[in-house]
């Protein structure tokens, strides 16, 4: 990597790179088969989102200049496992897979089991592995990339998202 972390990184962190790098056409796959894709933001964290203070379902989302067509759980591993610690995760994620995959199909989309996001979420979070690659290539402030790497990595150990490469 020639981000300037050199020695920093430890070599069981530079090995899960070199892994995932090596799996990254296999792991092409699930968007390439062109099935279950969504409009994505793209930069999904709470900073791009309006909350009425009434309570009401009228959420705006803003800041769309990241957006794209891909695999919709993208945009959760990137608020949830890519900002969230482990003990909000733990509280939350599981709960809000749920609710997301309830509106899921509530909506109308067919054939996309509970089991199937799991796997997509799984995905996407090992894929959230270069988002702090790109924010330091960018020459983003470690302060911003850094607790996004280690809460990345965090992530992937909970979530045993390692087993992915095999």
């Amino acid at each position: 990597m020639s981000i300037g972390l050199g020695d920093r990184l430890p070599h069981e962190r530079r090995d899960l790179y070199e892994r995932f790098l090596d799996a990254g056409p296999r792991l092409f796959a699930r968007y390439h088969a062109h099935r279950h894709l969504s409009l994505i933001h793209g930069d999904a964290h709470v900073w791009n989102y309006f909350l009425p203070r009434d309570g009401a379902d009228d959420i705006r989302v803003f800041d769309w200049d990241a957006w794209r067509i891909g695999v919709a759980s993208n945009d959760l591993a990137y608020m949830m496992a890519t900002h969230w610690y482990p003990d909000r995760r733990r509280r939350m994620e599981r709960a809000l897979l749920d609710h997301y995959h309830t509106a899921l199909t509530s909506h109308g989309v067919c054939d996309y089991s509970r089991r199937a996001l799991d796997e997509d979420y799984r995905l996407s979070a090992l894929w959230q592995i270069m988002t702090p690659v790109w924010q330091a290539g960018i020459d983003l402030p470690p302060a911003i990339w850094w607790g996004h790497l280690e809460r990345i990595m965090l992530a992937i150990d909970e979530l045993d998202c390692r087993d992915l490469l095999a």
